[in-house]
């Protein structure tokens, strides 16, 4: 992944959504430049998380404030949006909301720090 873009990690995406509907719902707050729906290896559905990468933090920030936490793809809650551990680019305001889930739920592997 070339440096500069930005990857989000969603959580509490629909098991029946398809990459093009994931790329419609973010393609609104910037140029959606991948989508990658993580799969079961055995049975190949979805687990319900995917990965998003935008082309900038500015694109990736507007999506996080717009759906994290308010936008329900018929979920029991809605969906998480955050920079993914691995992003090659972070935001101050991204990796302060990810550290912050990250708190919230072990689970969520904190990112690394922006270098700023």
């Amino acid at each position: 992944m070339p440096q500069g873009q930005a990857k989000l990690f969603l959580g509490q995406v629909h098991f029946d959504a398809t990459e093009e509907d994931i790329r419609q719902l973010f393609d609104y707050y910037g140029d959606v430049l991948h989508v990658n729906i993580l799969r079961d290896r055995r049975t190949g559905r979805s687990t319900g998380s995917a990965f998003v990468t935008y082309g900038s933090t500015e694109e990736a920030d507007a999506s996080i404030l717009a759906l994290h936490g308010v936008y329900n793809m018929e979920r029991e809650k809605p969906l998480q949006v955050s920079y993914s551990e691995k992003t090659p680019t972070i935001s101050r305001f991204g990796y302060n909301h990810a550290s912050e889930i990250a708190h919230q739920n072990g689970a969520n592997p904190p990112p690394r720090p922006p270098f700023m």
